[in-house]
């Protein structure tokens, strides 16, 4: 059997705030985050105008779709093999990618359900619509390709939702590794706050290991953004090589 040999690559997942995140101070974060692969969410157009020239040297390949709230954004140092957006709740649509990662594809999902309500009986629980949105997302993440599944839960660790991907076999790298630490809020209007949950999430298929996982600084935004690196252990195998 040929031995194996793992890459290793950073993720990140950011809600850029729907516009707090000013424009160049979004670039200038991004650029210094050092992640190899970039979800956005509530992107708009003044930050998706900026990124697109701001960090193009940096990550040559890019899906911006920017719409405010529903607002979505893919920036890659790998190329983007294939990009839509699947609506399933209505005037929400996720971004889901196909990435070619040294000649093997990586599907990577950028998330963003909307907050779940509270339901006197059951809890806390989606809407139909957000129902079906998060029921459809755990489908596509657990479909058995490898899978990193990224984005603003709106969703705590306790939540229903949270054990719905675990028990579909998904693992949170933030929590598989250990770390610790909040993404939101970080401000309320012009006041600053101690961020005291975190609804932001990278998730990812069993062919990838978390090995690492840590808040990311502050750009503007409600939300801090979150990073993970992964290893993909890969097959090695010398040309002439026998099995």
């Amino acid at each position: 059997m040929p031995p194996l040999t793992p890459r290793a690559f950073t993720i990140m997942t950011y809600n850029v705030g729907n516009g707090l995140a000013r424009p160049q101070a979004l670039a200038d974060a991004l650029r210094a985050c050092q992640a190899d692969i970039i979800g956005l969410q509530e992107l708009t157009h003044d930050q998706a105008n900026a990124l697109g020239e701001a960090v193009a040297d940096l990550y040559p390949y890019q899906v911006l779709w920017p719409a405010g709230i529903p607002g979505k954004g893919l920036l890659s140092k790998f190329p983007i093999a294939h990009a839509e957006q699947v609506e399933i709740h209505p005037r929400r649509p996720d971004l889901v990618t196909s990435l070619d990662v040294g000649g093997d594809r990586l599907r990577v999902i950028v998330a963003h359900p909307p907050p779940p309500r509270y339901h006197p009986r059951q809890g806390i629980i989606h809407t139909e619509h957000g129902g079906k949105q998060f029921a459809h997302l755990v489908a596509i993440a657990s479909s058995g390709d490898p899978t990193v599944l990224l984005g603003d839960f709106n969703m705590r660790e306790k939540n229903r939702a949270y054990w719905q991907l675990v028990d579909a076999g998904l693992t949170d790298a933030f929590r598989h590794v250990g770390a610790q630490g909040f993404t939101f809020p970080t401000r309320r209007g012009r006041v600053r706050l101690r961020p005291i949950l975190r609804l932001d999430y990278i998730w990812h298929s069993s062919h990838l290991t978390a090995i690492d996982a840590r808040i990311g600084g502050d750009a503007g935004s409600d939300h801090l953004p979150l990073l993970a690196d992964v290893l993909w252990p890969q097959d090695n195998v010398d040309e002439g090589a026998t099995k």
